[in-house]
């Protein structure tokens, strides 16, 4: 039986998992890479199998030539200019929102369950503020689909 120690990357379930604290002995407190942390799942080693996480060095033939990576320089750098943040959608989304179009998701965000009228002037963007909300509680796993 192996020792995992916090924060380190396993892999059980076909998944890639990260070690959380609360973790002690034979049993593993674990939080999906990619997923959301509602799915945090609670694994004894000795009734599963858990290796830790490996990943194959980058092949430096496949890396492709200066444009692809100005290409994936420039997409790292707008993801990480909009996705700063309390906001998880703001990296997903083709729009920059004004700062009043930011009231109404965190307006939304505090309110449980979600419901909200969105009553402003014609052509200020309530069709933007009310797709920054849905996308918001789409990308914290909050709601599953919207009508």
């Amino acid at each position: 039986m192996a020792s995992f120690p916090v924060g380190s990357l396993v892999e059980v379930r076909n998944r890639e998992w990260v070690v959380l604290p609360d973790s002690e002995g034979d049993f593993l407190l674990l939080r999906p890479v990619f997923g959301a942390d509602r799915e945090v799942a609670g694994v004894l080693t000795s009734l599963e199998d858990v290796q830790p996480s490996m990943f194959p060095m980058p092949d430096v033939a496949a890396a492709g030539g200066v444009e692809d990576w100005r290409l994936l320089r420039d997409a790292v750098r707008f993801g990480f200019r909009t996705s700063v943040g309390p906001f998880r959608s703001l990296a997903r989304i083709a729009v920059t929102p004004r700062a009043y179009q930011l009231v109404p998701l965190m307006m939304a965000l505090k309110l449980d369950p979600v419901r909200l009228l969105i009553s402003d002037d014609v052509g200020i963007g309530k069709t933007v503020e009310a797709l920054l909300v849905a996308r918001e509680l789409l990308d914290q796993q909050q709601v599953r689909r919207i009508a």
